[in-house]
């Protein structure tokens, strides 16, 4: 039965599939916010901007008359419940998101589309389907890479520079691409390094794909990668570290082609146009070191504050390989010395992966970081085959022939800044004195 039911009726289900159980509705609230805190502000954001899909329902039972449970939409609710109490939101940082999104234009729904089941097993076969992957062809079938980019085109005019590149070697020679062995998701990697775009004799200006040699041998260099990609099977980790990527095309082509004096706008369908005069490129601004001079930590052990202040003022290109090791130095010593001034210890036989899953945990435990600050040093730590990932950490030191790349280094650096920020504000800060009793 379909049913528009009251935002206050529907009950936040304890016992969410994605997560272990908790005891009442309002834990369940917490820990959603706690585990998918970022997900669910975007959701409410676009709840809030374009209100809910009609053709979406919300799978709920009755528990008593006017009182319903969520079976399926979950998050959704959470959002919109959000949206009217943003004292629901534990973290301060993350409920501020929400009282300024509210500030803005906007509605926030006071019912939400629901089908009303008889029974929890009456729906579980369809919460089944559209959560489980495509079980034969009955269930969800997500999207390939390629008909995401032909969806963007017709709504927004918008193409990834690796369709724009599929579309130009199809229109140009003719040919029928299949996209789905070719894997979108491998050139678009390679195509994001600009070093490997340069021994194609491409380039991507302001999104749009522009040739930067002959159109006839940009062409061929772009067959050979996709031929390459396809009878080799090339999955997007081989090239996902900007070192692999530039590797990978050096190998396949040898040498850079020829650059033209002017380069040929592609259009997003694939087409060329006529070339435009050549200009003089912006002064660039990007910086020359690991650590960006914006970013300023009080560092009271003498060691490691060296170490932060050499890969604030060393250049990257002049030292590379140093700086990788000095990086990874400064993570551990950084978890060490927090370890030792606040009494934490470490097993014998715990690595870094356990050092920073265990310090992230205490920052956690005391309030000091929320879930949403170290995200990205938990990745560092569980996800080996992530940029972020600790196997990148170690080959800066272990490895004798993979070579770090700077763009990957500040990628890394940025990503965990916020981090170590947190990591040592809190270090720094001193308890309240006890006042002397009288």
């Amino acid at each position: 039965m379909n049913k528009d039911i009251d935002v206050d009726k529907l009950v936040v289900n304890q016992e969410n599939y994605r997560f272990d159980p908790v005891d009442k509705p309002a834990e369940a609230i917490d820990l959603m916010l706690e585990e998918k805190g970022e997900e669910v502000f975007n959701l409410a954001k676009h709840i809030y901007a374009h209100g809910l899909d009609k053709a979406k329902y919300s799978r709920v039972l009755e528990l008593k008359k006017g009182l319903y449970l969520v079976l399926d939409g979950n998050r959704r609710v959470t959002a919109i419940k959000c949206l009217h109490d943003p004292a629901l939101v534990k973290d301060a940082s993350l409920r501020s998101r929400f009282v300024n999104l509210l500030k803005g234009d906007g509605n926030v729904p006071k019912k939400v589309n629901c089908y009303v089941y008889s029974t929890e097993e009456e729906a579980a076969e369809w919460i089944k389907l559209d959560h489980t992957g495509k079980n034969g062809g009955i269930g969800q079938d997500a999207w390939e890479p390629a008909g995401k980019d032909r969806f963007d085109y017709k709504f927004s005019g918008k193409t990834s520079p690796a369709m724009q590149a599929v579309n130009l070697l199809a229109q140009e020679t003719k040919q029928s691409i299949d996209t789905k062995a070719l894997k979108i998701s491998t050139v678009s990697r390679i195509l994001s390094n600009p070093e490997s775009r340069s021994y194609l004799g491409i380039d991507v200006k302001g999104g749009q794909l522009v040739l930067t040699a002959e159109k006839k041998e940009a062409l061929a260099r772009l067959d050979k990668l996709f031929n390459k990609i396809i009878i080799d099977d090339v999955a997007v980790k081989e090239v996902y570290h900007t070192i692999d990527s530039a590797k990978f095309v050096r190998g396949l082509f040898g040498d850079k082609p020829k650059k033209l004096g002017t380069v040929i706008p592609v259009s997003p369908k694939g087409r060329t146009s006529a070339a435009r005069k050549p200009q003089s490129l912006p002064k660039s601004s990007a910086r020359t070191t690991l650590i960006p001079s914006s970013c300023i930590m009080r560092i009271p052990e003498k060691k490691i504050n060296n170490i932060y202040h050499e890969l604030r003022e060393v250049p990257l290109a002049d030292a590379t390989n140093a700086i990788a090791v000095l990086f990874r130095v400064f993570l551990e010593t950084s978890l060490d010395c927090y370890a030792d001034k606040k009494g934490l210890t470490f097993g014998p036989k715990v690595k870094l992966a356990g050092k920073i899953t265990k310090i992230a945990d205490a920052l956690q435990k005391a309030n000091t970081a929320t879930s949403a600050q170290l995200t990205n040093i938990r990745k560092v730590a569980t996800n080996g085959n992530s940029v972020l990932g600790i196997e990148y950490f170690h080959e800066y030191v272990h490895s004798f022939t993979a070579q770090p790349a700077p763009v990957d280094l500040i990628y890394k650096w940025d990503n965990l800044q916020e981090f170590f920020e947190v990591l040592w504000k809190d270090f720094s800060t001193k308890p309240p004195k006890k006042e002397k009793r009288p």
